[in-house]
């Protein structure tokens, strides 16, 4: 068997073993997917907002967190400014009804989330980025999954705000699908990150643990990671909204997705041993061997496609010089997409299933009914975007070898 049919068959068997895994849990669940939990008792929440050069959108923030449906009493907002260089902490000082704090240097989210969460007086910690804006009913939504004594953090359905570009529609629908996963995700005890545009998380056990890694690009992951591996659970209100603003271009995206990527590898190295380890239950077991192998597919997809792609194409050009050379008839129409082979196939198969997660994802999100526009923005979701991840991933590889990880 020569090597890159051997690397061509485990991306294809690995791939579909995923998604057929992410659908098997899905039809057993499907009736779950929207039961919400009930709260026994209204715990004391802190409301945490990190902000840093947010002059724009924290005045909206505020005003969405103030205006959520939840006891007014049970509730205090924290605002800390993590040394922002525009008007954010002007604009956030005048605001009534909120505790602010002005730490004047920036150290980053991850330090500024602990730093409201040491003068947090509330039993449950609520992280909301300075960019994002929760429903009104979020809260009683997600708070009664707290009463089970297991859970650590629940957080909510992410969605995109902005969408009048095309950059910005291909993120709603990424997003969209992320959190459709995500709750499946739930149901395995697998939820491997807790987003910092709403998540909830227990006082005694951020303690506990330490808090949040400021030595982390991508602290939400890492927390999550840091909650599964003391045998707590994460859990996804599916029914709980918050909206984010999302990058308004490519190369704001871009550089967004390097940090994502970045700090999802020292996430992975920060766990290394934890890999295989049966005493941390499905952390050990799932959550880690499936964070790493998917980012493996995705460069191993990559290159097949140049390799299988790029070969043929440098044998037809080959040919064509040849032909002309010779005075040969120069056309001739490409077997590569009339003769059917097994590469041919499992990549249509793969996109096959790809298409049908994605129209359950739409159809569970209460989104199946799509105008022509909006399901030209899926079709370019589907065969351009998705090719874009690869390629970020290989950026921050290079970036992570260089020690380039400063943010």
């Amino acid at each position: 068997m020569e090597f890159i049919t051997g690397v061509y068959l485990f991306f294809i068997f690995v791939s579909l073993y995923s998604i057929f895994l992410v659908l098997l849990i899905y039809l057993r669940n499907r009736d779950k997917l929207y039961l919400e939990k009930e709260a026994d008792n209204f715990y004391d929440i802190s409301v945490v907002i990190p902000a840093y050069n947010k002059e724009s959108c924290i005045l909206d923030t505020i005003n969405a967190v103030k205006n959520i449906d939840y006891p007014k009493d049970r509730i205090e907002i924290i605002v800390v400014d993590d040394g922002s260089r525009d008007k954010t902490a002007e604009i956030a000082r005048k605001i009534e009804g909120i505790r602010f704090f002005e730490k004047g240097y920036n150290s980053g989210k991850a330090d500024t989330v602990n730093f409201g969460v040491k003068n947090a007086k509330g039993e449950i910690i609520a992280v909301i980025d300075a960019d994002s804006y929760p429903e009104k009913d979020s809260f009683k939504k997600m708070i009664g999954y707290f009463d089970e004594p297991g859970v650590g953090a629940v957080t909510a359905s992410c969605f995109v705000k902005n969408t009048g570009k095309l950059i910005e529609k291909l993120q709603a629908i990424e997003y969209l699908l992320i959190a459709f996963g995500r709750k499946i995700l739930d149901f395995v005890d697998s939820v491997y990150v807790t987003p910092g545009s709403l998540s909830m998380y227990r006082k005694k056990l951020l303690v506990e643990v330490g808090g949040f890694d400021k030595n982390n690009i991508t602290e939400d992951i890492e927390i999550a990671w840091k909650i599964l591996k003391n045998k707590y659970k994460n859990r996804m209100c599916l029914s709980a909204k918050v909206y984010t603003d999302v990058p308004d271009t490519l190369k704001k995206w871009w550089r967004q997705r390097l940090r994502w990527n970045i700090g999802g590898f020292q996430t992975v190295h920060k766990y290394r041993d934890s890999f295989f380890k049966k005493s941390l239950n499905m952390f050990g077991l799932f959550v880690l061997p499936r964070f790493f192998i998917s980012h493996v597919l995705s460069i191993t997809g990559f290159f097949i496609f140049v390799y299988v792609f790029g070969r043929e194409i440098f044998q037809k050009a080959s040919y064509w010089i040849l032909s002309i050379q010779n005075g040969n008839t120069l056309f001739e129409v490409p077997s590569l997409f009339l003769i059917p082979s097994v590469f041919t196939f499992f990549i249509l198969l793969l996109f096959a299933f790809t298409i049908v997660f994605t129209y359950i994802g739409f159809k569970t999100m209460n989104k199946i009914n799509i105008g022509f526009k909006a399901g030209f923005a899926i079709l370019f979701y589907l065969l351009f975007y998705l090719t874009l991840y690869p390629l970020v991933l290989l950026h921050s590889l290079y970036l992570l070898a260089i020690g380039d990880i400063k943010w």
